[in-house]
């Protein structure tokens, strides 16, 4: 039996802030799943899919852990409407072996909204829910802002990252 920790999230780039939430999943699970949103639920802006996804790879890659990967899932379920974690983890299930267990990874802020999120109910019957702190606040906000200004990223995201965002101008400026 496999437990394995689904991370979705814009990765919208990915951050140290993202790292340290695998970090955490990883003391509690045998794998963890990263999941770019294809569709953000709330309809907030994110850079073209296939650059996320890209960037979530060079991000795996900067882990250098084998128990973690990246999960592009969500283009294969979305239609013209958002994925919701009931969706993704539903997805997921038919595609895991009968004793493997998948957790549902959210940040304190998500948990403390948890009942809001499309059946919430029945994810809590289904799958488990595993809340980690929010430790390093960096978040991809801060990414963007910085690129926007032509100012550093360093300490914000992993190398491949930085360098990635310094070849492809995906939010308007670069600067490593």
């Amino acid at each position: 039996m496999s437990r394995i920790a689904v991370m979705g999230s814009a990765f919208n780039p990915p951050s140290l802030g993202h790292k340290d939430v695998v970090e955490q999943a990883l003391k509690h699970c045998d794998q963890v799943w990263l999941v770019p949103a294809f569709r953000h639920a709330w309809g907030k802006s994110m850079a073209p899919y296939p650059q996320r996804c890209e960037m979530v790879k060079q991000f795996v890659e900067d882990i250098a852990d084998p128990r973690v990967s990246l999960c592009a899932i969500e283009h294969e379920i979305a239609s013209d409407k958002p994925v919701y974690s009931f969706d993704l983890l539903a997805a997921l299930q038919t595609r895991i072996q009968p004793d493997d267990q998948l957790l549902l990874v959210i940040g304190p802020d998500n948990a403390a909204a948890f009942d809001k999120f499309y059946r919430a109910s029945d994810i809590r019957q289904r799958w488990q829910l595993l809340v980690v702190k929010e430790r390093i606040s960096v978040r991809s906000t801060k990414i963007r802002t910085a690129l926007q200004q032509h100012k550093s990223i360093t300490g914000m995201t992993t190398p491949s990252v930085a360098d990635f965002l310094a070849t492809h101008p995906v939010y308007g400026g670069t600067t490593l």
